[in-house]
């Protein structure tokens, strides 16, 4: 009997490890220190951690996408005097795909004599808390991502073969930036998206191929259901009795065809952008399609579809 399981690690999964994020930060930031001839400063408390933290596993890669606000407490004190302040700073967004983080600081007390030491925690202290972020990718990959690997039958199936795990932290966000993966924050959830792209190439001027995408008479014919739209920019459209749905954002005649673009199954109100390029050929026309926010869970069946009843589609009904 088939395992049902991610065999292979070539679908979809997803783990959600913000609870370990929480404890992680817990455990690597309190106690983070600067010192520098008589100023010192020292994070005493990581208050909050909210937000989202996802390892996820598609087609043998293992890829973080988390984006958390964290917030902590503070003190710092000047040698051979009384003098203390304390505070706390906020960074609004350590996530994944990025490595420059804003530090917003708050002090207790804001006199003449206190001013220095908030000063020192800006200029040093925050450089270290920078350092334990920049590990964090790596670490949870390492700690959360081992046991979402399902072995195959293949005798050199292993988690070192099949699952790519980077061991640097900076070229994984890289990475993850090259592929257009992304988190998008509704209302009512959280999920990670990518982007696709697809060519296709058709027997026709490219004035033709894009009147036939655009025009309701024409795309009626090939999707063989009622339409509801305009070919102009800012107007709304509606295929297939309303499963796909969105807003031409612009059109260039023979050239370009931009748009937001959503099946009525996603997350709600959530768009996709898709942007189709045509290019003529000597004797045909081809077509560039580049779609970027389609739900991370949705990218296998997206380019099917793009295939079945978009491409194919219009050749067969039009050749």
């Amino acid at each position: 009997m088939a395992d049902w399981r991610n065999v292979g690690n070539w679908h979809w999964k997803e783990r959600n490890c913000l609870e370990w994020a929480k404890k992680y930060f817990d455990d690597k930031l309190v106690g983070t220190t600067a010192a520098v001839g008589d100023l010192s400063a020292e994070v005493t408390s990581v208050d909050s951690v909210s937000g989202d933290v996802d390892l996820n596993i598609r087609k043998g890669r293992l890829i973080a996408i988390y984006d958390v606000e964290i917030k902590l407490s503070w003190t710092a004190a000047k040698k051979g005097s009384e003098e203390t302040l304390s505070g706390t700073i906020t960074i609004p967004e350590v996530a994944h795909d990025t490595d420059s983080y804003v530090y917003d600081i708050s002090a207790s007390k804001s006199t003449k004599d206190a001013l220095p030491l908030k000063d020192f925690v800006r200029q040093k202290l925050t450089p270290e808390i920078t350092k334990k972020f920049e590990v964090f990718t790596e670490d949870l990959k390492q700690a959360n991502g081992t046991d979402m690997y399902i072995p195959g039958n293949g005798p050199n199936d292993s988690p070192s073969s099949s699952v790519s795990v980077s061991s640097a932290p900076k070229q994984e966000r890289k990475s993850v930036a090259d592929s257009d993966v992304g988190v998008v924050k509704t209302a009512n959830t959280t999920f990670s998206t990518v982007s696709i792209t697809q060519s296709a190439e058709f027997v026709c001027s490219a004035d033709d191929l894009f009147a036939t995408l655009t025009d309701p008479k024409r795309v009626s014919i090939w999707t063989r259901a009622p339409v509801d739209a305009q070919p102009a920019e800012g107007a709304t459209f509606k295929l297939f009795s309303g499963h796909i749905e969105g807003t031409y954002t612009k059109l260039v005649p023979g050239k370009t065809i931009e748009q937001t673009w959503r099946v009525a199954t996603w997350p709600a109100g959530h768009y996709s952008t898709v942007k189709m390029e045509l290019e003529q050929l000597s004797s045909s026309t081809r077509l560039s399609l580049k779609q970027k926010g389609v739900p991370f869970n949705e990218e296998d069946a997206t380019k099917a579809n793009w295939d079945r009843y978009y491409w194919n589609s219009i050749k067969g009904t039009f050749g």
